[in-house]
């Protein structure tokens, strides 16, 4: 009898979390149509959808072109599938379309199935994506290992390079049969000089143009590429004849005989779509700071309908994408809108442009398809798992294995039966770092230095040691450019260099008293709790110049997060909430966790020092793994917003704590204070490090 009245009790507590969730969903999806239908941000997000169509648009092409269907395919699954998505999804600012990590397990389908069958599995991939919703999968996307996911997508890239470098060469040689013919330059004679030629300049403005985002590269190196070849009149392969207008839809036609078999194989592109939404929605969230984090069932109930609506209509599948929706966020979207627009841009492109999108050289498609290759194979990953996780590196090898060679299904059980043992082997360290990092406590009370003395009245003529030097450092007066902005309530104390546009925010502390000076880099942010000091008479030595705490330039101190020298920040690094910093050398282009510890150790440029890391030697310095994108790019957009925040505090008439003759006072560049060190500024240096 209890029994049954704990499994009815289980039962309607089930009901009640599933009704839960049901209503969060939809009050998180009109929360965010109310953003859309009071339109305060309807200006940005119409440009950020135009820009977002100006890069989707070739990069849909070439898509469809490299999974063996028509280009109309790819187009009519980033329009349809991104406007569906875009309006029904979890995840506001992430634009939906196409996606090369599945490109190669569509060509798989398309060489067996036909275009129908390719059809067919998208409507398949829908269905599972609705079911996995309905059933509350969201938060299982979780559970795929690092190393599974990385290994696929390097898989992906390599396959991806061995169809398109023929391609971009006008030849049909395989990647194998050139390596074998190197020694014999014959080969050479088969080449499409024109072809080489207008792939290689799409992949090379697509390549140096990478740090200007909001720049559509590719579209400008296609269309470039095909005005040229169309006004000389080259005898190169395009891409043919495309429809103005959209298919009617209808179900696709397969063999019922051959169903079972497509079922099968589209099973885990239905699943790595769903992943690649979910992992592409959090990398989202994180460049937006968004304050609502996506809802993943609701995110992938629709991708559902998206996929379902795309492959009624003849198309592909589509998944939400990282690059697009990257520059989504970075071209200021606010809203879903942006990515709807940036659907019905497409769609108008294929209503009016088809004639001119049917002059574009194959070739100019297979640079960007070269380009995008190479960005998905993860090398970083690899010599970081290869260094510090031997199994997980097997794990990455075999899932890579098993998609370069055609075995995808095989490589990826075997790579998540490698990958979840290791992690199962490794429980007990688990364990005992959380224990670690549990016990230790962010403020670094146990590394900053000696414990507080007790609290003695020292009479005048009882100074304490180096009174003089302490008194010098206290009354010199903070250096700062017009442009940076110092809170009323921050504490900023002593010989400090601050350039343009640094923004130091309420109840930071920079104290140059003990060790001094520092230097604060220009469109560098200190922000809310700051803590910066360091240890008298050490240094590092920055082009010519000592300096006790050197923070390069647009780099982030979050919330909260202590920075002791003596120790060098390099440019565009970021600090996460809560870290320390102490007696390090930071390399450029670094991005520090939450609550990570680094203490003595130089780390390399762009590296990752995972969330509550310690990192107190060489070895733990050298395994840690690169910074991503996405990182950087949320660094890039931190220093955006507190540049911003800066010159609005300024504008608004906000005052420092600093004397009013310090804020006349433009200090532009460190080799300006040569007349500082002449004056004694910088003691003799014991040089911690030398740049």
């Amino acid at each position: 009898m209890r029994s049954a009245k704990s499994g009815y009790g289980g039962s309607d507590h089930g009901h009640h979390a599933m009704a839960r969730e049901t209503k969060k969903m939809f009050s998180d999806w009109a929360s965010t149509w109310k953003d859309v239908l009071r339109g305060k941000s309807l200006g940005t997000d119409l440009l950020s959808g135009i820009t977002v169509a100006a890069v989707a648009l070739p990069l849909n092409l070439a898509l469809a072109v490299v999974s063996g269907l028509p280009p109309i395919a790819g187009l009519i699954a980033g329009s349809l599938g991104g406007l569906i998505a875009g309006a029904l999804g979890g995840a506001t600012l992430q634009v939906t379309g196409p996606a090369a990590a599945l490109s190669m397990m569509v060509l798989g389908l398309a060489t067996e199935f036909g275009p129908a069958g390719v059809a067919m599995a998208t409507v398949f991939t829908g269905i599972v994506l609705l079911s996995l919703s309905a059933l509350r999968a969201g938060k299982l996307a979780g559970f795929v290992p690092e190393a599974v996911l990385a290994g696929f997508t390097t898989g992906v890239g390599i396959k991806l390079l061995d169809a398109q470098l023929p391609e971009l060469l006008g030849f049909n040689y395989k990647v194998v049969e050139i390596a074998q013919m190197m020694h014999r330059p014959e080969w050479l004679h088969d080449v499409s000089w024109m072809a080489a030629v207008s792939g290689l300049f799409v992949a090379f403005l697509v390549t140096t143009s990478a740090r200007f985002k909001r720049f559509p590269a590719a579209l400008v190196g296609i269309a470039v590429v095909t005005f040229v070849s169309v006004y000389d009149n080259w005898d190169i392969e395009r891409v043919g004849t495309i429809p103005s207008v959209f298919p009617k839809p209808s179900f696709p036609a397969l063999e019922e005989d051959r169903w079972l078999d497509l079922l099968l194989k589209a099973t885990p592109l239905a699943l790595l779509a769903g992943v690649e939404s979910l992992l592409s929605a959090r990398a989202v969230d994180r460049m937006a700071q968004a304050k609502t984090p996506h809802n993943p069932n609701l995110e992938l109930f629709g991708q559902g309908v998206a996929n379902l609506t795309v492959g009624m209509m003849s198309g592909m599948p589509v998944t939400g994408v990282i690059v697009r929706s990257g520059v989504n966020v970075q071209s200021g979207a606010r809203t879903r809108l942006s990515s709807m627009v940036h659907a019905l841009v497409l769609a108008a492109c294929v209503l009016y442009l088809s004639p001119h999108i049917a002059r574009i050289p194959l070739a100019a498609l297979a640079g960007l398809l070269c380009v995008v290759g190479v960005r998905l194979i993860e090398v970083g990953t690899f010599i970081h798992l290869a260094r510090a996780k031997r199994m997980q590196v097997v794990a990455f090898g075999l899932t890579a294995a098993g998609t370069v060679s055609g075995h995808l299904m095989m490589g990826l059980v075997a790579g998540l039966l490698v990958a979840w043992l290791d992690h199962y082997l490794r429980r007990d360290e688990r364990i005992e770092s959380g224990k670690i990092a549990a016990r230790h406590d962010p403020n670094l009370r146990a590394v900053v230095g000696p414990p507080k003395p007790a609290f003695t009245y020292v009479h005048e003529s009882e100074r304490g040691p180096e009174f003089q030097k302490w008194l010098s450092n206290i009354r010199a007066q903070v250096r700062r450019a017009k442009s940076s902005y110092v809170h009323k309530q921050a504490n900023v104390i002593g010989r400090i260099v601050m350039e343009e546009h640094v923004h130091v925010a309420a109840g930071s502390s920079v104290r140059a008293d003990e060790g001094a000076p520092f230097f604060i880099g220009a469109n560098t942010n200190i922000q809310d709790g700051v803590v910066i000091h360091a240890l008298k008479d050490k240094f590092v030595r920055v082009k010519g110049d000592d300096w006790a705490v050197y923070v390069g330039k647009s780099v982030s101190i979050a919330h909260d997060a202590l920075v002791h020298g003596p120790c060098f920040v390099g440019d565009h690094t970021f600090i996460g909430f809560k870290a320390v910093v102490h007696d390090s050398i930071i390399g450029p282009h670094c991005f520090i966790g939450i609550g990570a510890v680094v203490v003595g150790v130089e780390l390399p440029e762009g590296r990752f020092v995972p969330h509550g890391t310690i990192v107190d030697n060489a070895e733990k310095a050298a395994a840690l793994p690169p910074v991503s994108e996405a990182q950087h790019a949320f660094n890039e957009d931190v220093v955006e917003v507190n540049r911003g925040l800066a010159e609005a505090y300024v504008r608004q008439g906000g005052r420092s704590s600093a004397p009013a003759t310090a804020r006349r006072r433009l200090i532009s560049h460190v080799r300006r204070l040569d007349d500082s060190a002449e004056a004694g500024w910088f003691p003799p240096a014991r040089t911690k490090g030398r740049f």
